[in-house]
C-alpha cells in the first residue's frame, strides 16, 4: 500500500523536467462491488494508517528538494491531525498510535524547509517531534474531546446532535417490547406492507401494542380511522422523536433501507418488507452502478446485515434477493407480500369509494401508466428525472371518450408532472398515498421495467409494456432477470401508436396472452391468497 509514493518522489528527483497534459492518459475504475471485489484502497487493513505514514517517511529519502520535503512534512503532519486522531486505533490504543508516532518522529526531524504550524497543533506535532509520545497522545486526545464537544455544542446541523445522543445515550435505555416502529418509502407514505401489518394487529391483534409511525406529512392520513386509535402515534423522520423510537422499539418494519449510522440493539427485530418482486437487476447482481453513491453496495450490504427477516413475495424472489442481497435464505421469510392481501381481499364497494375520493369520472375505465426510473438520467445521485414519453395528446384525441388517464412516477423521480392542458383525462398521483388502490380502480395498466406488473397480475386485468428503450435499458442500464421477449403476461410496444392499437383492441391482446397470463401467475402469484399478512405476524412479532 501507498508505495507509489516514494516511487512518484524518486522520479521527480530524476527527472529535469516535467510536462502537463490536459488529456486523461489513466482512468482508476472506482470498484462498485468493495464487497467482493474491493481496490486495494477498498480493503479493511488494520495497519493502513501506518502504511501511510511509514511511505511518507520513505519518500523523505528520496526527496532532496527541501521545499517539497516540507510538503512532504506537512502531508504527515494533517494527516495524523485530521486523520489518525479520528481513527479507531487512536481512540483505543497508545501501544498502536506509538507506531505512527515512531514513523512521524522520524519524518519530523529530516531536513526540509522551515515549517509554519498553528498555535493549536504547535504542541503536540513538537511533541511529537522530541520523542515526548505519550505527552503528544494525551494532547491530541485533549483537543479531540474538546473539538466533540465544540460540535455538540454548536453543530453545523441539528443531524450530528441527534446521532451523539442516539447513540451514547438513547442505546442505554431497554427496549420497550410492546412497541411497533413502521416507515414506508422513507417517511412519505402511509402505504406497502408496513401499513397492511400494521391494519392486520389494529383489526385482528388484541395485544396491547403501542403503534408508531414515521410520516412527514400528517395530512395523508387525516381521514385513516385507524390513527384514531389512542395507541397509534406519529413521529417525524430524523426529529428527536425518530431517534428515540428507532432505538428502543422492539420492532421495526420498513420497505426500504435504515440508515446506515443507526445503531441496532441485539434484542431489537428489524423486519424488512422490501417493495416488489423484481425485475431489473439489484445490487450485487447489477455490473455497474451509475447513478448511485459508489458505495452503494457496501452501504447496503453492512445496513441489510441488521435486518433479522426480509419478506420474499415467491420463490423467484427469494433466489434473487439470496444472492442480489448475499443475504442468508434461512432469514427470507417467502409468504407473499402483505401489501398484496388488499387485491385479493377487497370488495366492489371498495373500488366505487376509492374512485369517488379520487376524482376519477364513474362513467369512464381507467388506465393507469406506472413507469419505473432510468438510471442514466438524474440530477444527482439518488435524485432521478423523467420525461413523460406518453403522448397524451394522441391519447386523449382517440380515447378520450371512454377512458381518462392516471399517472404514477417511480418515488424516486424528483420531477413533477406538468399535466396543463390535459384536466379531466389525465391525473397526477405519483404522491398519492398507496398504489394498491390505484390498481383497484384502474382496468388497464402500462408500465415499463417496473416491478409493479408482478402484483398487478394478481388482479388478472390487462397488462401493456410501453419499452421503447428496451435495447438501451436491457444491454446498458440495468439488465434483466427473466426473458422480457418470452415470459411477460402482455405485449411489448415500443412506439405510442403501437400503445393506442392495443388499448383499441384489448379484448384481443387478452386472447393472445390468455395463456402467458395464466403461467405467469402461477409462478409469481401462487402466494398471494390476502393472508400474508397473518403469516408474518404469526411469525416475527411475538
Amino acid at each position: 500500500m501507498y508505495a507509489d509514493i516514494p516511487f512518484l518522489i524518486e522520479i521527480y528527483n530524476k527527472t529535469e523536467s516535467i510536462n502537463q497534459t490536459a488529456t486523461k492518459l489513466y482512468y482508476k475504475y472506482i470498484h462498485n462491488d468493495s464487497i467482493n471485489d474491493p481496490s486495494l484502497t477498498q480493503e479493511q487493513h488494520d495497519d493502513r494508517l501506518l502504511k501511510r505514514v511509514s511511505a511518507l517517511n520513505e519518500a523523505l529519502k528520496y526527496c532532496y528538494d527541501m521545499k517539497l520535503a516540507r510538503q512532504l512534512k506537512l502531508s504527515a503532519i494533517n494527516y495524523y491531525l485530521y486523520k489518525v486522531v479520528k481513527s479507531n486505533i487512536f481512540v483505543d490504543s497508545y501501544v498502536e498510535t506509538r507506531k505512527i508516532y515512531t514513523e512521524l518522529n522520524s519524518i519530523l526531524n529530516k531536513p526540509s524547509a522551515a515549517l509554519d504550524l498553528s498555535k493549536r497543533h504547535k504542541y503536540e506535532i513538537n511533541a511529537i517531534k522530541k520523542g515526548k509520545l505519550k505527552k503528544a497522545y494525551a494532547i491530541s486526545k485533549t483537543r479531540v474531546l474538546g473539538y466533540k464537544a465544540y460540535q455538540f455544542s454548536k453543530p453545523k446541523n441539528q443531524r450530528f446532535r441527534q446521532k451523539k445522543i442516539q447513540k451514547n445515550i438513547f442505546t442505554k435505555l431497554p427496549i420497550k417490547n410492546d412497541t411497533i416502529l413502521y416507515e414506508s418509502f422513507l417517511g412519505k407514505n402511509y402505504s406497502d406492507s408496513p401499513k397492511s401489518i400494521f391494519k392486520y394487529l389494529i383489526e385482528n391483534d388484541n395485544r396491547d401494542w403501542k403503534h408508531v409511525w414515521i410520516l412527514n406529512n400528517k395530512e395523508i392520513i387525516e381521514n385513516e380511522e385507524e390513527f384514531k386509535n389512542k395507541n397509534v402515534k406519529i413521529i417525524k423522520r430524523f426529529g428527536w422523536k425518530y431517534f428515540y423510537y428507532v432505538t428502543i422499539s422492539k420492532y421495526f418494519v420498513i420497505n426500504m433501507r435504515q440508515p446506515k449510522w443507526l445503531y441496532k440493539k441485539d434484542d431489537q427485530v428489524i423486519l424488512s418488507t422490501w417493495h416488489g418482486t423484481p425485475l431489473k437487476r439489484l445490487v450485487f447482481d447489477m455490473e455497474n452502478v451509475t447513478s448511485a453513491n459508489k458505495n452503494y453496495k457496501k452501504d447496503f450490504y453492512n445496513q441489510s446485515r441488521n435486518w433479522n427477516y426480509l419478506i420474499a413475495a415467491n420463490k423467484y424472489s427469494e433466489e434473487i434477493f439470496e444472492s442480489a442481497f448475499m443475504y442468508p435464505k434461512e432469514n427470507i421469510l417467502t409468504y407473499g407480500y402483505p401489501r398484496n392481501d388488499i387485491l385479493t381481499n377487497h370488495t366492489k364497494s371498495y373500488k366505487n369509494m376509492v374512485k369517488e375520493k379520487l376524482g376519477l369520472p364513474s362513467s369512464k375505465k381507467v388506465i393507469l401508466y406506472a413507469p419505473t426510473w432510468r438510471d442514466d438520467e438524474f440530477h444527482s445521485a439518488g435524485n432521478y428525472k423523467f420525461k413523460l414519453q406518453l403522448d397524451l395528446d394522441l391519447l386523449r384525441e382517440e380515447l378520450g371518450n371512454e377512458y381518462v388517464i392516471a399517472l404514477r412516477m417511480h418515488y424516486f423521480i424528483s420531477d413533477n408532472m406538468d399535466l396543463t392542458g390535459f384536466e379531466s383525462f389525465a391525473y397526477d398521483f405519483s404522491k398519492y398515498n398507496d398504489i394498491n388502490d390505484l390498481y383497484i380502480v384502474s382496468d388497464v395498466l402500462i408500465t415499463d421495467y417496473s416491478s409493479v406488473f408482478f402484483d398487478y397480475a394478481i388482479l388478472k386485468k390487462p397488462i401493456l409494456f410501453y419499452t421503447y428503450d428496451l435495447d438501451k435499458y436491457k444491454n446498458m442500464l440495468r439488465g434483466f432477470y427473466i426473458d422480457v421477449n418470452k415470459d411477460l403476461p402482455g405485449p411489448l410496444l415500443l412506439s405510442n401508436n403501437e400503445v393506442l392499437d392495443s388499448i383499441k383492441n384489448i379484448d384481443k391482446v387478452n386472447e393472445n396472452f390468455k395463456e402467458k397470463y395464466e403461467d405467469f401467475y402461477n409462478k409469481y402469484c401462487y402466494l398471494e391468497d390476502g393472508s400474508a399478512s397473518k403469516r408474518i405476524i404469526n411469525t416475527v412479532i411475538k
